[in-house]
C-alpha cells in the first residue's frame, strides 16, 4: 500500500492495526455494535462509545522483536539469516516484519529504530534464533510518559551481551536524555520478561501522570513510577476518561469500602481513593505491589492497602474466614485479557459484593464466559465502551453489575 497521509506504510501487512483505512467514527460505531451483539439479550440497548482523545501515536509503550528474516524459499541449513527489528506480519505470526514507522506508537519511533539498527549491524549482535538458539537479541521495549515527556528504552537479550556503550550512544542520538536499560532473560520464550535489569544511563524509572476528573471538577492529578516491566494502560489520555467514568460511578454508589481486584500498581485505586474510607488493592505480581506502595507515598495516599496475592487465593481466604463483602462496599474488577479464572469467578459471585464495576479488555470473554455466572445473582445496570486502541479490533468495556438482593 502506498504511503498515504494518515495511513502507515505497513498497514495491511503488519499484524497490528486492522482499520486505519476506515473513518474513526465508523470504527467507533462498529465497536459499540460488536459489544452489543456479544451481550445479546443481556443488554439490548445502544451502547455509548467514548473515543480516544488521540487517534494517532496514542501508545505510550511498544515491544518490538528482534528476529531472523523469513524467506519464502527456505535457505540452506547453514545460511545465517540476517536480523530484523519490528512486529509480525498479518496472519503470519511466524513471519517477522521489519518496520520503519508505527503510526500508533510513540512519536519519533522511526528515528530510534534506525539508530538501534545501526548499532546492531556495527556490533555484530544477532537476533535470537528460536530454531538454532544462536544469537542474543530478543526485544526492544520502548515506553514514554505522555504527560511528562520522559522516555525509557530497554534492550532485552540473552545472557553474555556486554560493552553496550554503543547502544546507549545510538539511543541518545535519536532520543537524547532517555533512560536506557539492559535486561537479561534466560528463557527461550519471546515475551518481554527478564530475570534481571541494569540501568545503563539515566534513571531506574520514568514518571507518568494521570489527570482524572468527572464533570466540571478539578482533575485529580496522580504521579506514577514506571519501571521497565510495570503494567500501565498503553493509552494515557483515553485511560484518564476510563478512570474518570469509574470514579463517577463510584461517587454515584457512594460505598465506604473499595476492593480493587487485579489492581496492578494501584492506578484505579488511586483514582478513587479520596471517595472512600479505605481500599484494598489485590495484585499477584510483587513488583507491581511494590510500585503501588511507592506511588501511594508519592501521591500522599494513605488509605490504600496493597495485598500481594492471586485474586482466587484472596477470595478463598475470605471464604474460609466467612468474610463476605460488606454492605457498604464496591468491587472494581480489571482482570488480564484472559479474564478471571473459573475459581476466582465462582468465589467472587459467592461472596457477592453489592456492586461490581467490571472492566474487560476482551469483551468476548466477559460476554461468553463470565456474564452467565454473574447473571444468576446480578443485574446488568450499565455498559459503556472506551476506545483505548484506535485502528484495532480491541476495546475496553465497563459493565456495571448490581446484586439482586
Amino acid at each position: 500500500m502506498p504511503d498515504v497521509d494518515g495511513v502507515c506504510r505497513h498497514f495491511g501487512v503488519c499484524g497490528g492495526c486492522a482499520a486505519q483505512d476506515q473513518p474513526y467514527t465508523q470504527q467507533l460505531a462498529a465497536k459499540g455494535e460488536a459489544v452489543r451483539a456479544l451481550l445479546g439479550d443481556a443488554w439490548p440497548h445502544p451502547i455509548p462509545v467514548t473515543p480516544s482523545p488521540d487517534v494517532w501515536h496514542y501508545r505510550n509503550k511498544v515491544d518490538l522483536t528482534f528476529a531472523r528474516r523469513y524467506y519464502d524459499a527456505p535457505p540452506p541449513p547453514d545460511f545465517d539469516r540476517e536480523t530484523v527489528l519490528g512486529f509480525t506480519r498479518k496472519g503470519r505470526w511466524f513471519q517477522p516484519l521489519e518496520i520503519a514507522e508505527c503510526r500508533i506508537g510513540p512519536e519519533g519511533l522511526g528515528g530510534l529504530l534506525d539508530a538501534v539498527r545501526g548499532w546492531q549491524r556495527a556490533s555484530g549482535e544477532q537476533a535470537f534464533d528460536t530454531r538454532t538458539k544462536a544469537g542474543r537479541l530478543k526485544v526492544l521495549l520502548v515506553r514514554v510518559g505522555k504527560r511528562t515527556g520522559e522516555c525509557m528504552v530497554v534492550l532485552l537479550t540473552g545472557p553474555g551481551v556486554g560493552g553496550l556503550d554503543g547502544f546507549v550512544e545510538a539511543v541518545h542520538s535519536a532520543w537524547p536524555g532517555a533512560a536506557v536499560h539492559h535486561a537479561v532473560s534466560h528463557s527461550h520464550a519471546g515475551a518481554a520478561f527478564a530475570e534481571s535489569s541494569t540501568v545503563l544511563a539515566g534513571s531506574a524509572h520514568i514518571e507518568e501522570r494521570l489527570r482524572i476528573g468527572e464533570g466540571g471538577e478539578t482533575p485529580r492529578e496522580l504521579r506514577f513510577r514506571l519501571s521497565p516491566f510495570s503494567f500501565f494502560q498503553t493509552n494515557t489520555r483515553a485511560t484518564e476518561l476510563l478512570y474518570g467514568h469509574l470514579r463517577a460511578r463510584l461517587r454515584a454508589h457512594a460505598p465506604r469500602r473499595l476492593y480493587d481486584l487485579y489492581g496492578g500498581m494501584g492506578s484505579i485505586a488511586f483514582s478513587c481513593a479520596d471517595l472512600v474510607d479505605c481500599c484494598e488493592s489485590v495484585e499477584s505480581v510483587a513488583a507491581a505491589s511494590e510500585d503501588g506502595r511507592a506511588n501511594a507515598e508519592t501521591n500522599g495516599i494513605d488509605n490504600v492497602t496493597f495485598i500481594t496475592a492471586k485474586v482466587k487465593n484472596y477470595l478463598k481466604e475470605r471464604e474460609v474466614r466467612d468474610m463476605p463483602f460488606e454492605a457498604d462496599s464496591l468491587a472494581i474488577v480489571d482482570p488480564p485479557r484472559a479474564g478471571m479464572t473459573p475459581k476466582a469467578l465462582r468465589r467472587l459471585v459467592g461472596l457477592a459484593p453489592p456492586m461490581i464495576l467490571y472492566v474487560s479488555c476482551k469483551p468476548l470473554i466477559f460476554a461468553r464466559d463470565e456474564w452467565p455466572s454473574f447473571a444468576a445473582r446480578y443485574a446488568l445496570a450499565g455498559v459503556r465502551v472506551f476506545d483505548l486502541f484506535p485502528h484495532t479490533p480491541h476495546a475496553e468495556v465497563v459493565a456495571e453489575l448490581v446484586r439482586r438482593d
